[in-house]
């Protein structure tokens, strides 16, 4: 698989694993109001990925590296990057819109500023501390007019803007901790496969020792997809991380919130209003000062040229 996303530009390999999210976004939420439970529904989400993985490997002749650096970066990378953003996800989409917690998304590339500058011990640029402060706008601006909120519990918002949090340290540890000879293939395998491990046991322990009793058809069917989009997600994931740095992979944020947003509009006719897309513009405006996509002095410039004229 990773053969084929090799000769496209990273940018374009990250537009579509943006894509991908903001789909999962849609489709866990169906398995969360059709009343899957989380940790049921990580379980098969794990168990479709891994194996279509597993199935990857083995045609293309790829063995599983189980040295202990690569055994830690796989509990690490999937702890962070898969099973807390998932339980997360499948948690509060029962009670928030998708679109709203795809917006919280875009939260990631932010906060991977942020860990990232605290991690390697120097100061954030200051272009960069100026895109996260106009993105904290942008992002307040969603959360105050952007969406209807009335009604849902604080507890719900809080907890959701956990997931990307999860996900920048994810987007940080799997840039430093990433092993010289680790296969994007193979590397998303052991991640998964270490989460489905430690997953089985927890049904248990939690009390839902079958893993589908719980479930109906309706839901499985999602979990299900959810799961495919997973394995190809992750595929392509660890090959952009192999070629690119945290920061850069967390543009994914860009194209899972535009996607989760589109996808929760056409499937639950969340409604799309007007000062939505000016908290997203300013959004986007903040992630592109803090790439280094738009500078401030471009900025400056066109400010200047729009009012002389």
């Amino acid at each position: 698989m990773s053969v084929f996303s090799k000769p496209l530009r990273p940018t374009t390999v990250i537009m579509t694993i943006g894509v991908l999210v903001g789909m999962s976004f849609t489709l866990s939420k169906l398995a969360a109001n059709a009343g899957a439970p989380p940790l049921t529904a990580l379980f098969w989400q794990l168990l479709v990925a891994s194996l279509v993985l597993l199935s990857a490997g083995i045609v293309t002749g790829r063995r599983l590296n189980l040295t202990p650096r690569h055994l830690f970066y796989y509990i690490g990378a999937g702890i962070l990057g898969v099973s807390a953003p998932a339980l997360i996800g499948f948690t509060v989409l029962g009670h928030i819109s998708a679109g709203f917690y795809s917006a919280l998304v875009t939260l990631s590339p932010l906060f991977t500023f942020a860990i990232s500058s605290a991690v390697e011990r120097k100061m954030l640029p200051f272009h960069r501390l100026t895109g996260i402060l106009i993105g904290l706008i942008g992002i307040s601006l969603v959360t105050l007019t952007g969406f209807e909120l009335s009604g849902i519990d604080p507890y719900w918002i809080a907890l959701a803007a956990t997931g990307p949090v999860s996900l920048a340290i994810g987007n940080v540890f799997r840039s430093k901790a990433y092993p010289k000879d680790g296969d994007p293939i193979m590397m998303a395998t052991g991640a998964l496969l270490s989460q489905l491990i430690l997953v089985w046991p927890a049904l248990f322990i939690f009390g839902d020792g079958a893993g589908v009793q719980s479930i109906t058809s309706a839901p499985q069917l999602a979990i299900i997809g959810v799961g495919f989009i997973t394995a190809l997600a992750y595929i392509l994931t660890f090959e952009v991380q192999r070629r690119t740095d945290g920061v850069g992979f967390s543009q994914v944020g860009y194209f899972a919130t535009l996607a989760g947003i589109g996808f929760g509009a056409l499937t639950f006719g969340e409604t799309l209003r007007f000062e939505l897309l000016i908290s997203l513009a300013v959004l986007f405006i903040g992630l592109a000062i803090s790439n280094g996509q738009i500078t401030l002095a471009t900025l400056r410039s066109t400010f200047k040229s729009r009012t002389a004229g």
